[in-house]
């Protein structure tokens, strides 16, 4: 199994590029996961778990979160970093919320009701959200935990941000269609 290992005499770029390669086939990601989970450095763990969250595969994703979940290879203290991570992914924003849907309860109970944490995986699993689905979606969850949500002010905020998403995209998808059209001519 290949070893990355970065030293601050390494530069970026070449950082970047190696960790791209790494991920291009598996046993690269897996080394790359085996990377962080050996290393003694808090800031490495995070710069290499946003390296595996930049994944394409939606399954590599999901296992990623399940094992933040399971906080065995990846540090419990490091889940709700990496489900925002993933949220950011574009491969990964609706399975980071799903995986918030479905194990709710695990994460009110790690990260308590209330807390940063909860918080913000509350609003950084549906920011990118911007659709009538995705908002009634959003509301649907929202109301099935409704005794916790009415303790929680984020559910408002995100509620509000795909709202004004929604609206947003209603309002200029049509003038940002034309005007790219114009200018693809």
């Amino acid at each position: 199994m290949s070893l990355l290992v970065f030293t601050p005499a390494c530069p970026l770029t070449w950082r970047r590029q190696c960790i791209q390669l790494e991920l291009r086939n598996d046993h690269g990601w897996a080394s790359l996961l085996h990377t962080y989970n050996i290393s003694l450095s808090a800031a490495q763990k995070t710069k290499i778990l946003f390296a595996l969250t930049c994944s394409r595969d939606k399954n590599k994703l999901h296992r990623l979160l399940d094992l933040g979940l399971e906080g065995k290879v990846i540090r419990s203290q490091d889940l709700s970093s990496l489900i925002l991570m993933v949220a950011r992914n574009p491969q990964g924003h609706h399975l980071a919320w799903d995986f918030v849907k479905q194990n709710w309860d695990t994460l009110v109970q790690k990260f308590q009701l209330g807390s940063f944490c909860i918080r913000s995986i509350v609003i950084g699993t549906t920011g990118q959200f911007s659709t009538p689905e995705e908002l009634t979606e959003v509301q649907l969850f929202f109301e099935s935990i409704k005794e916790q949500a009415s303790q929680l002010r984020a559910t408002r905020v995100a509620l509000d941000n795909v709202q004004k998403n929604v609206r947003w995209f209603q309002r200029n998808l049509e003038p940002l269609r034309t005007w790219l059209n114009k200018q693809m001519k």
